[in-house]
Parts: C-alpha cells; structure tokens; sequence
C-alpha cells in the first residue's frame, strides 16, 4: 500500500469534513442567530433531530467489522458517503429560512460523516497497528486538514462577506462552500484503480488471531478505565454548550469590527491549534497518554474560566490557548481509544464507541445552548461548561492515579 497516496486520500476526506464543520461552528450560527433572528427553541429542536444521526456510529462500526468484508462493498459505502457530502449542501442552499430543510441537511450530511468516518477509522486503526509513526502521522494530518480547511474558510469570508446584513452576499458565501466539497469526488478516482479494503480485512484476520488470545485479559484489565474515560470527554465536551454562540457572542458582545478581525485572526487560532498537534505528536511518545490529556484539559479550564471576563485581545489571546491545549487533549484521547481498540476483536466498533462521547455531547449539550441563550447570557453558559470540565478533569486525576498505581503501560505511548 503506497502511505503517501493514503495520506493524500486522508488529508482530503478531512479537508472536506472540516470546511462543512467550520460553516455548521462559526458561520451558520452566526447566519442563524444575527441575521435571520430564527426562534432558538425552534432551532434547538432541529439541532437535537440533525443531530441524532450520530448516535448511529457504533452500529455501523460493528457492521463493518463483523459483515462488511469485500472490496466491492466497501467501495459502495464510500462512494455514497461522498455523494451525499457533496450534494447535502445543495439541500440547505434552496431555502434557508425554512429550519425543517436544515435539520435535513443536518441528518444527511452527520450520516454521511459517520459512514465516512467510521470507514476511515477502519484504515487508521489497521495501518496504526503495523507503526506507531504511522498512528502519529494520521492523527496529525488528520487535524491538519481539519485546521487547513477552518483558515480555507475564514479567507473565503473575509473575501466575500462585505456586509454582515447582505443576504446575496450570505448567499454566495454558501454556494462557494458547496463548491468546496466537490474536489472530494475525486476518491471515487483513486479508489477506482486500488485495492485497499481487501489488504485491511487480510490484516484484521491476522491480527484478530492474536487479538482474541489476549482479550479477554485486556478487557477485564481497562473495560473500567474506559468507562471513567468516556465520561471525562463527555463532560470535556461541555464547551459545546456555548461554542455555536460564540460568533454571535463576538459580534453582541464587542461589535461587527470585532467580528470581522475575528474571523480573520482565526488564522492564527488555526497556528495555535496545527501546533497543539505537533506538540502533542512530539509528546505522546515519551509521557503517559492519560497524564498529558488530564495535564493539557485542566489548563483549557484555566482558559475557560477567564473567558467571561476577558476584553476583546484577552479574549483573542484566550482562544489560542484554548486551541492550543484543547487539540492536545484532544490529540491524546483519540491516541488512548486507538491503543485501547486495536487490542480488541472488533477494533473499529469498539473506537468508535469510546469516541462517541464527543457525539453524545453534541447531541445534549448544543440543542440546550441554544435553547438556552434566548434568556441566559452567553457567560453563564461559560460558566456552566466550566463546572462540567471541572468535573472532567476530576476524573481525569484518578485515572492517573490508577494508572500510576497499576502501572497500566498501554496509556503511555
């Protein structure tokens, strides 16, 4: 298998993937909120419905382990993922206004993305087994490609957009987003003349075979500790409360000056963040996963906490560190769930599962933010997230200590 070409098919799937998240996080919101002034408790319910589709992962995981085996099929689910990622856009373009085509365009693109997803997780977790260079190089360029598409998006705005009120303008912005998802249809290509899923499901026999003599012993050894940790990144993942608002907060909070330097500053944010995952990339290696990520959440709660109180350039300065810490944080979690599932029968099921924490707390926490905003500040929302986290990185601390304790030594690279 040629790694470069696969890093390429990788770094363009989450290119894709990030630009559609950078219009659903920052503009959408603000879209939503600032200049069509919708009834949040309308777009709260549309949210919760678009949102579910994600709680479907594991299942498809599990399916794609245990009945999904040739080439051909694999290839089908692909092929129609990419379809419906480049075309679901198409379906909030015909009327923004009318929320029940957006939560459409919401279940269609999350199911597109979880098949994808879950099919690229597939690969990672098979190739990451052979190296663990290759698991660091994955995990990098992945969330290279997510922060790459974020500073893509925010020129494209800062290009376009020349009034904040101007619908055409609002309008073109989205067609150019659309636009963007096209190159993605070029996989379709690549995986046209490759055999790819045929070498992974060989691999997985092999490695199940191993797998099934040490897993009964790995399970009863971290099937609690995983537990404990899913909890902790769901509550981790209580900033989703507030962060579809924090657009809207910007521009109520500050002004339209503010806004715009901002979005064009997130270019620096996307600095922080792409070096977070360098950092977190040199680091993983030689410390205990767990410590890092427990390390690396409670300063992202130091950032927290003094966001309510911040000015507009603390504010900005907050924000990268923020990025910074949190996507080495994140950059661990996704590093132990691998190294917990690569050491089970049904790997990508079992990933995917201890990664749907971050799903689950989508589906929660951004329909009660929303819901919430239309009359509770922005700052007590913060404030609420804070407790969470706090909770979090309380959870965090013991499973170091238990780590310490019992020298669990598969959470130290």
């Amino acid at each position: 298998m040629n790694f470069k070409k696969m890093y390429g098919i990788f770094f363009l799937v989450y290119f894709t993937l990030g630009m559609l998240e950078a219009y659903f996080v920052l503009y959408i919101p603000l879209f939503y909120y600032e200049i069509l002034a919708v009834n949040r408790n309308n777009l709260a319910f549309i949210q919760f419905f678009g949102y579910l589709s994600l709680i479907l992962t594991p299942l498809f995981a599990y399916i794609l382990d245990a009945h999904i085996e040739s080439e051909r099929n694999h290839k089908i689910f692909v092929y129609l993922c990419v379809i419906l990622l480049c075309s679901c856009f198409s379906i909030f373009l015909i009327n923004k206004n009318i929320l029940l085509l957006y939560g459409i365009f919401l279940g269609i693109y999350f199911l597109s993305r979880m098949i994808l997803r879950t099919i690229m997780s597939k690969i990672f977790l098979t190739l990451s087994v052979e190296s663990p260079k290759i698991k660091h190089h994955m995990i990098l360029i992945v969330n290279g490609a997510t922060g790459v598409s974020f500073l893509v998006v925010s020129l494209v705005f800062d290009f376009i957009i020349k009034d904040v009120y101007s619908l055409l303008q609002w309008e073109l912005f989205f067609m150019i987003g659309w636009l963007l998802t096209l190159p993605l249809l070029s996989i379709v290509l690549f995986l046209r003349n490759n055999t790819i899923f045929k070498k992974i499901e060989l691999k997985n026999k092999k490695l199940d075979v191993k797998s099934e003599e040490t897993n009964k012993k790995f399970q009863s050894g971290v099937l609690i500790f995983g537990i404990f940790l899913f909890v902790s990144f769901f509550l981790a993942s209580s900033d989703l409360i507030f962060l579809s608002l924090v657009s809207s907060w910007v521009f109520n909070r500050y002004n339209e000056s503010s806004l715009r330097f901002y979005f064009a500053f997130y270019y620096v944010i996307t600095i922080f963040s792409l070096l977070g995952y360098l950092f977190a990339s040199r680091i993983a290696k030689k410390r205990s996963n767990i410590l890092l990520l427990f390390t690396f959440c409670c300063f992202y709660l130091f950032f927290l906490v003094l966001l309510p109180f911040s000015n507009f350039p603390m504010f900005l300065l907050i924000q990268c560190g923020l990025a910074f810490a949190g996507y080495i944080a994140n950059y661990m979690y996704v590093s132990i769930a691998q190294t917990i599932s690569v050491n089970t029968r049904y790997k990508t099921f079992v990933y995917q599962i201890l990664v749907m924490s971050q799903s689950i707390a989508n589906i929660v926490f951004t329909p009660i933010g929303t819901s919430l905003s239309a009359f509770i500040s922005v700052e007590m929302l913060i404030f609420l997230s804070s407790i969470l986290f706090a909770f979090s990185c309380g959870i965090q601390l013991t499973l170091v200590l238990v780590n310490k304790i019992k020298q669990i030594k598969d959470f130290s690279q």
